[in-house]
């Protein structure tokens, strides 16, 4: 069960234990009411019938106020779980501008990343459950609509949530039209409230089961299509300071500028100023430092005894293509006695098609050297018969 559904359940709970409590409060001063006057300090000059009805109606239309906003708080905490679980369906072509300061004030991506979630979760808490509703759907594919209970119920404690916190709990026209109703102001009942509580909790838990069963499929196909490699080295460093090896050392790999500190695994200082490191991360960026890496000892003298102690990637092996040595073949001297045998095998014309073929096989030699001999043959005959 991840951080942001253990909040909301916990919440619910809180929320449920409340008002039982205060229910059960109430009844006991109302039997408390009942009893014979003890002394002056008497509360009997308050009408509690009236008073404990009306403080229960508030109290639950206080509650509703605050069970609709643990509902949006949660699906807000939920992008920012899925944020942390897989960068991928947040690679969007969107445009956020920053200001050249605050940019450069970032001390490693992780920040970026934490400043972009933080913007776009405080534009769905602005947005409201209709902005929540579409951006699960458009982003996450999961359509909250279709989950339990009914878009229609859900939407109504949502709207009738809206009305508490915006007109004092009276309803307007549309509201009316929509649900049918001619009722001017919103009562809250005991069963009402009990089945918000239920619904919502209801509802909270199928979107945190599609919420793991959809990161469960990212990462699958994530693990398909992105080979992570595990790098590690030791070295011997005569000095007292390796920038490449510090944490805010920055490098690019192809168009990314990776920090060194997001993909350092591990990093082991030893005897005899040997140091151990240990680096994890896309294939791509951990072969580009380390490629860094191996040219910087070559024409740094402090780097000594440079050694790979383990890499687990597992390139696919396509065996290489050698072509196959041919020896050349030797250039063929046409000699008179040559023509004289092609001559002797060709029948009186015309001639069959591909009859040099058959010569070439019967004198050992290759087809375009008895097509070139045919052609010396042809041209005497002409010039005998001119």
């Amino acid at each position: 069960m991840k951080i942001a559904y253990k909040i909301f359940k916990s919440e619910i709970k809180d929320l449920l234990a409340f008002y039982n409590c205060t229910i059960s409060a109430y009844s006991q001063l109302r039997k408390l009411n009942k009893e014979p006057l003890q002394n002056e300090n008497t509360l009997n000059d308050i009408d509690f019938i009236y008073y404990n009805k009306r403080l229960e109606y508030e109290l639950r239309e206080l509650l509703l106020v605050k069970l609709v906003s643990i509902l949006e708080k949660y699906l807000t905490d939920n992008v920012k779980f899925i944020f942390m679980e897989s960068k991928v369906p947040f690679k969007t072509n969107n445009f956020i501008t920053f200001q050249h300061q605050e940019l450069l004030s970032f001390k490693s991506l992780t920040e970026v990343h934490s400043k972009l979630i933080s913007k776009e979760s405080r534009q769905l808490s602005n947005g409201g459950l209709d902005k929540i509703i579409k951006y699960y759907n458009s982003k996450f594919k999961l359509n909250l609509n279709s989950f339990f209970p009914s878009k229609e119920r859900i939407i109504e404690y949502h709207e009738r949530r809206h009305l508490y916190v915006h007109n004092l709990g009276k309803t307007d026209k549309k509201y009316r039209k929509k649900y049918e109703t001619n009722k001017i102001g919103l009562s809250t009942s005991d069963e009402y409230i009990k089945s918000a509580i239920e619904d919502i909790s209801a509802f909270g838990e199928i979107v945190n089961k599609n919420t793991l069963n959809y990161l469960e499929n990212i990462n699958v196909l994530k693990k398909t299509k992105k080979n992570i490699r595990n790098i590690w080295f030791s070295f011997q460093y005569l000095s007292e300071k390796l920038e490449l090896i510090e944490d805010e050392y920055g490098f690019w790999s192809n168009d990314d500028l990776v920090i060194f500190k997001d993909i350092l695994l591990e990093k082991k200082h030893l005897p005899d100023n040997f140091i151990e490191i240990k680096i994890q991360g896309e294939n791509l960026k951990i072969k580009d430092y380390y490629k860094i890496f191996r040219t910087t000892s070559r024409n740094n003298p402090q780097i000594k005894f440079l050694n790979k102690l383990f890499d687990d990637y597992k390139a696919p092996e396509y065996p290489k293509i050698h072509k196959l040595y041919i020896s050349p073949t030797p250039k063929v001297i046409i000699t008179e006695e040559l023509i004289e045998n092609v001559e002797k095998q060709l029948t009186d014309e015309p001639w069959e098609t591909g009859i040099h073929k058959k010569i070439a096989i019967n004198l050992n030699q290759s087809n375009k050297t008895i097509s070139r001999i045919i052609k010396i043959i042809l041209e005497r005959r002409k010039e005998n018969y001119s």
